[in-house]
């Protein structure tokens, strides 16, 4: 018989047994005991909303992750949220399973240590390495394609086993805004930006270690702003909703959720949602978290075919009368008015100069009539932007592309031979008279209505202002310099070079006036104005039809001072590389006066358009030191002031046609 010191002595050994295996449960560690009498998956499960738990995603290198409970919510952002957007109408959502999603994003030592390199040691996509602010072991990835992510999954389950049944995946869509939001229900996390989010407001332009700024309630870090990350699902317009939701069909357009630390505060919200071209490499804004599931996720890897239907072209095929005739492009590209307009120029010469090859050989010519189009499973007509093509061209057609080439250059050398400096000192570049595609793309971020894309011509060449029109000009030639931007507003630098600002509609006119009636000005016949806003747009382009005149779908801080960089002020001109054709700032720094009245654009192609005759404000283009980066599109038209009006962040550059220079 068992005496009471036994039984209580058992009682308690028990007691300690069931509060030790209670404690395991709870700080994350699984007791072996209990592991057992458990289903693989079920190890997997964590017990509160943040538990944390370390996984190894190659040998020897582990991340921290975050647990995030079944739940429903209401994703998406209500009507009257600001800055949103009609892609972000809520839908309810339920999360039948809970799962495991990494507590940053992955860095680039992490990248480097499953893939094998860091994408940001390479030549970035204007030619030059990425600046060394972009790089280092602990900043988020970036520059990875979606594609991309897939392989990196791929070597991280290869290493990890499935031992226990879980994967690794990227998040879904709705995965990903349930962990971001952590119970909130407001735009941001806490209802405070600046405390979890690098933005354009806070982080100079340029990404920040992960894991700087404070978690939200499930301890995740930088799920608002730091980097666009790219989710599982395919974008639709629409928000999926009902028990785990995912996207599966829609093309070759992927979601990417978080904002970046470039985009405005309003970008940078719960509910923000983007979209990329799932091969896009070039975004170097963009980059990964984990998601640790503990079920299969079936991941979505949809083929180029003929059966797929919708609007966007994601193929073109052209079946000619041998294999030199034969001709396919895959991957998405812009195409309108029934011909193709090619994009990213840099990024791809056989792309830029396929058209002139076919005029010089025959045997690869296209006749649109007889283009397979295959196209995407949703969205508009228009697509940005490319991935590289692949043809049989003949050694006439190859020599037609360097003769292309060559001549391009040369077309750019003698442009710069027939540039001018007037006795103001002024330099100003010869703009050949063309045609542009003058607005914007509906998919463009940032597109508004008064920028509907119409073809314009242009019948006359002229010349344009290299740089705006500096503070020091404006003194010579004004006798006064009314900027707000010189003085102890710039710690007493020297802002002679700065562009003019604070300076009217009626100002920009009266400087053109006295410039025009300067002795050798007007002996050489030159008579000086603003420019029209297609003249302006058509110089800022320099023949692209990208978002921004050097072919990227996002402002580079190589060419343009805008928000993330501006530092809150002004900078003297010519500092940022110029476009293709030798013009400075036109994304950034000022904006700057046009002459025409503000109105909608006229319906149809029209040629040397001067806008309405009449109205109260003239229109103002460009970008400026305080603006977000997608108001200094090419065809961004969102201010236009009253003339009288002056302002810190508004100057202007001069033009002066062609035909009145002897």
């Amino acid at each position: 018989m068992r005496t009471l010191a036994g039984i209580l002595a058992c009682i308690a050994t028990m007691a300690s047994l069931a509060t030790a295996q209670d404690t395991a449960s709870r700080s994350g560690v699984v007791d072996p005991v209990v592991a057992a009498e458990k289903s693989p998956s079920a190890t997997l499960e964590g017990s509160r909303a943040g538990e944390e738990r370390v996984f190894e995603i190659a040998p020897g290198v582990k991340m921290l992750f975050c647990w995030c409970p079944p739940g429903e919510f209401l994703m998406g952002s209500p009507p009257s949220e600001k800055g949103r957007d009609n892609r972000e109408d809520q839908a309810k959502v339920t999360l039948s399973k809970g799962f495991w999603i990494s507590q940053t994003e992955v860095t680039q030592s992490q990248w480097a240590a499953v893939m094998g390199s860091n994408p940001l040691d390479g030549i970035g996509p204007y030619g030059k390495p990425h600046p060394e602010k972009n790089r280092g072991p602990n900043l988020p990835v970036v520059g990875v394609s979606w594609e991309d992510a897939q392989v990196f999954m791929d070597k991280v389950n290869a290493a990890l086993g499935n031992e226990d049944g879980g994967k690794m995946s990227l998040p879904t869509e709705a995965q990903y805004e349930y962990a971001a939001r952590a119970g909130e229900t407001g735009m941001y996390p806490g209802g405070s930006l600046d405390e979890v989010a690098w933005h354009d407001g806070n982080s100079g332009g340029y990404p920040k270690p992960v894991g700087t700024k404070t978690a939200n309630a499930w301890g995740l870090h930088d799920m608002n702003g730091s980097a666009w990350e790219w989710v599982q699902d395919c974008y639709s317009q629409e928000l999926p909703g009902g028990t785990d939701p995912i996207a599966k069909e829609g093309g070759l357009d992927r979601v990417i959720r978080g904002g970046c630390w470039f985009k405005e505060a309003t970008r940078c919200r719960l509910a923000t949602r983007s979209y990329r071209w799932q091969g896009a490499r070039e975004c170097f804004s963009i980059g990964v978290r984990i998601v640790r599931n503990s079920w299969p996720v079936e991941v979505s890897k949809p083929a180029i075919d003929p059966a797929i239907n919708g609007g966007n072209v994601s193929k073109i095929t052209y079946q000619g009368s041998s294999s030199e005739q034969s001709i396919e492009q895959t991957g998405p590209r812009l195409w309108t008015s029934e011909e193709l307009v090619y994009n990213e120029v840099k990024r791809n010469e056989w792309n830029v100069h396929l058209q002139r090859a076919t005029e010089e050989d025959e045997r690869v010519q296209i006749d649109l009539s007889q283009l397979t189009i295959h196209r995407r499973g949703q969205g508009p007509k228009e697509v940005l932007p490319i991935l590289s093509a692949t043809s049989q061209l003949s050694a006439a057609a190859e020599a037609a592309i360097e003769q292309a080439r060559l001549s391009s250059a040369e077309s750019s050398d003698d442009q710069a031979d027939q540039q001018m400096t007037n006795s103001l000192g002024m330099k100003l570049v010869p703009i050949a008279k063309g045609k542009l595609q003058m607005g914007s793309l509906f998919r463009e971020e940032g597109y508004r209505l008064a920028e509907q894309r119409h073809e314009v011509t242009l019948t006359r060449d002229y010349y344009l202002g290299a740089f705006e029109v500096t503070q020091a000009q404006f003194l010579k030639l004004m006798g006064t310099n009314p900027s707000q931007f010189q003085g102890d507003q710039i710690d007493n630098a020297d802002s002679s070079n700065h562009p003019v600002d604070r300076v009217s509609w009626e100002d920009a006119v009266e400087f053109c006036n006295r410039l025009s009636a300067l002795p050798e000005e007007k002996a050489a016949g030159r008579v000086y104005r603003l420019p029209t806003e297609a003249e302006w747009e058509h110089a800022c382009r320099a023949g692209s039809h990208a978002p921004f005149s050097f072919g990227g779908l996002e402002l580079s801080d190589d060419h343009a001072w805008f928000a993330s960089n501006g530092q809150g002020k002004s900078h003297p001109v010519g500092k940022k590389d110029p476009n293709a054709w030798g013009l400075h700032d036109m994304h950034g720094n000022v904006m700057e006066w046009c002459s025409d009245w503000a109105g909608d654009y006229p319906e149809g192609a029209v040629s040397d358009p001067t806008g309405p005759k009449e109205g109260s404000s003239r229109m103002i283009r460009g970008g400026a030191w305080l603006t977000p980066a997608m108001l200094g599109r090419s065809g961004d038209r969102a201010f236009h002031f009253p003339p009288e009006t002056r302002s810190d962040y508004v100057g202007f550059r001069v033009a002066l046609s062609f035909p009145e220079i002897p």
